[in-house]
């Protein structure tokens, strides 16, 4: 599937008609970047999409209903609202190769609002020609199983989702949902659950021996298991989602303890930063003394003992060349050469020439102790040359200031502390006392769930291995297979199927996405290998030494890098290919993890990309490196006088002809 184009008219503040272009050709350049500042229209953008192609299904909704209208009526624009208007819609096209055959489809989605009483109608168009009924409820039932909106909402990166799953730890959470659908699982899923009510039907019917129904309770009793155990982990993920909440609650009050010093917030925030301001001078000092005193300082006390070594090696290399320039130049050498140029060749002339040639290079009168390379004596000169641009009294000035820096930020603190120390915070320190309590009770009872947790794993293996039992008399009793018998062979099948199909993936998703990640990450090879649990989710990082590296230890842009390259490759190892949306995904990541995603990442994760960007997430240095990709550019302005927004053919301000220069 490839956007072509959308239209809103009178959606969100999109006031009237606005057609915007999604098309992306050539084949490089794959990029539709749209900027804009908060509160332009680019959310609404987005939902727009979503539910021109899924109505009611995007929330969750089977079909049409008075919540799903309320959605509805919450989106339209409300100055047309005001104004009277009763006409609203959304149209999205876009293409789909069906039967190597590209197709352009076009969904027509619209509201008549009749005094807050909205109605939908909803029209597909093939090729420029009119679905008729049928043939578009089976089109439109045949795109939400292929790409149901929970794979669609996969390709849309919000930033601030990306960033609450990785601050709040949903990592594995997340993954397990998108491989579900992803790998088609669902689809198994499903057949498992329709076999399941299969059987609770031919129970109920009495249609089962009494075998067949043993074997039918203790699956009953497995799944009730499974649920308890589900709803443990709910708990268990409820009370971490408060001890979070509790834990930043008295984040925050011991900011307020901290800030209501007394002080009004402008001059204690100043005293603050006046000591931070010192104490990086200060640190910045002491790594230059401890840098000078560990690697220089040794050196330039004994500097006249290495001139002396530096003028020995001197000597020395002079004494080789002498010996070596008396090997090669030989009397009987150089009787040779004069006779060729035809001059006197004298041995008495002979002897006097070498004699002169050798005094070219004198031989010092010296033992030889060294004996150094060409690259020896360029290191030592080389360390001479730096001890003499050396200016000892700059770290002495140093150390005299990290001295006088240190007295002033005591000075500082002790402002600070003497004003918080006469303020009353009872009320504060006794919420903070009661939040730890109440902490405390909640990690208890996480151990307490944990043990419970273990004893119905243990209590569902045990189950299981009866009900194994139990089906495997039955078959052997049964000579001819019945219905029952062969349901349950489908559903052991496609179980061990969805498991070995999982693990195979897996395999193929932590190559491509620990490539990625290299690629992506500031730390280059940092990362050499990335485990995903099959069953958990749970990502473990290893370095090359097969040691774990904490995912605790990475910082969130590099856990929101980690994530993106595994959803990435999750894609890619599917083949399924949909259009890449990135709403202000960069604004949490530094310069060069921007760099790395803009030219590395962006090229290549779709064939139509979508970037919803703050002039912040993407300047004009970031522009620079996307541009070569980018095939249409927008700018969405919100005019306050015309309650609409306005879309310019460019990015901001910024030109080609501007970036160029």
């Amino acid at each position: 599937m490839q956007l072509t184009k959308v239209i809103l008219n009178n959606i969100g503040a999109y006031k009237g008609v606005h057609e915007i272009d999604l098309s992306v050709s050539p084949h490089n350049k794959n990029v539709v970047l749209f900027g804009g500042e908060n509160g332009a229209g680019k959310t609404t953008l987005l939902n727009s999409i979503r539910i021109a192609l899924f109505g009611a299904f995007s929330y969750g909704f089977v079909t049409d209903n008075d919540k799903y209208y309320k959605h509805i009526y919450s989106l339209l624009n409300k100055s047309a609202i005001t104004a009277g208007e009763t006409h609203y819609q959304i149209i999205i096209e876009f293409n789909e190769v069906e039967n190597f055959k590209k197709n352009l489809y076009r969904f027509v989605r619209s509201w008549n609002n009749n005094n807050g009483n909205v109605k939908e109608s909803f029209a597909i168009m093939r090729n420029g020609q009119y679905l008729s009924e049928v043939d578009k409820e089976a089109y439109h039932s045949r795109l939400k199983e292929a790409v149901p909106p929970e794979l669609f909402n996969m390709c849309l990166f919000d930033g601030e989702e990306i960033s609450r799953i990785v601050n709040d730890n949903k990592l594995s959470d997340y993954l397990k949902a998108s491989a579900r659908v992803l790998f088609n699982l669902h689809l198994f899923e499903s057949l498992e659950d329709d076999l399941t009510q299969y059987l609770k039907q031919a129970q109920a019917e009495k249609q089962l021996s009494q075998d067949e129904e043993a074997v039918y309770k203790l699956d009953e009793k497995i799944l009730n298991l499974y649920k308890d155990y589900e709803n443990n982990l709910s708990l268990d993920r409820e009370i971490n989602d408060r001890i979070e909440e509790l834990n930043e609650k008295v984040i925050q009050l011991k900011k307020q303890f901290d800030l209501n010093g007394g002080l009004i917030k402008e001059e204690r925030e100043s005293l603050q930063t006046k000591i931070n301001d010192i104490e990086f001078v200060r640190k910045q000092n002491s790594e230059s003394v401890k840098d000078f005193i560990a690697t220089t300082l040794p050196l330039y006390i004994n500097r006249e003992l290495l001139n002396e070594a530096a003028i020995q090696i001197e000597d020395e290399h002079s004494f080789e060349l002498h010996d070596q320039l008396s090997d090669k130049v030989t009397t009987n050498k150089l009787d040779s050469i004069l006779s060729e140029i035809e001059l006197d060749s004298s041995s008495s002339k002979v002897d006097k020439l070498r004699e002169r040639l050798l005094q070219l290079v004198a031989q010092p009168d010296i033992d030889l102790i060294h004996r150094a390379s060409f690259s020896q004596r360029s290191e030592v000169q080389a360390i001479l040359n730096k001890l003499e641009k050396i200016n000892i009294q700059s770290y002495v000035n140093s150390i005299e200031e990290n001295q006088r820096l240190l007295d002033e930020a005591k000075i500082l603190r002790k402002k600070i502390e003497v004003n918080d120390s006469t303020h009353d915070f009872r009320e504060i320190i006794s919420e903070i006392e009661d939040h730890s309590q109440e902490l405390a009770n909640l990690q208890q009872e996480l151990i307490e769930i944990e043990v419970a947790r273990d004893a119905l794993s243990e209590q569902i293996g045990i189950t299981e291995k009866e009900r194994d039992a139990k089906k495997e008399q039955l078959v052997a009793v049964e000579k001819n297979v019945n219905s029952f018998v062969m349901a349950s062979k489908v559903q052991d099948l496609s179980k061990k199927f969805r498991v070995q199909q999982l693990q195979k993936k897996l395999q193929h998703v932590q190559i491509e996405a620990t490539n990625m990640l290299n690629e992506l990450m500031r730390k280059k090879d940092y990362v050499t290998a990335i485990k995903i649990d099959p069953e958990t989710f749970d990502v473990t990082l290893y370095n090359s030494n097969q040691h774990e590296i904490l995912k605790d230890r990475l910082s969130s842009g590099e856990k929101e890098i980690l994530l993106l390259s595994i959803v990435w490759a999750m894609f890619k190892c599917s083949r399924i290919k949909l259009p890449f949306i990135f709403d202000t995904l960069l604004g949490r990541l530094d310069k060069t993890h921007k760099q790395t995603v803009l030219s590395k990442l962006i090229p290549i994760c779709s064939e139509q990309v979508i970037i919803l960007s703050t002039d912040s997430e993407i300047d004009q240095h970031h522009y620079e490196i996307i541009e070569p990709f980018i095939s249409k550019e927008y700018t969405l302005d919100f005019v306050i006088s015309e309650e609409s927004v306005s879309i310019h053919p460019h990015y901001f301000e910024l030109t080609h002809e501007e970036v160029k220069q």
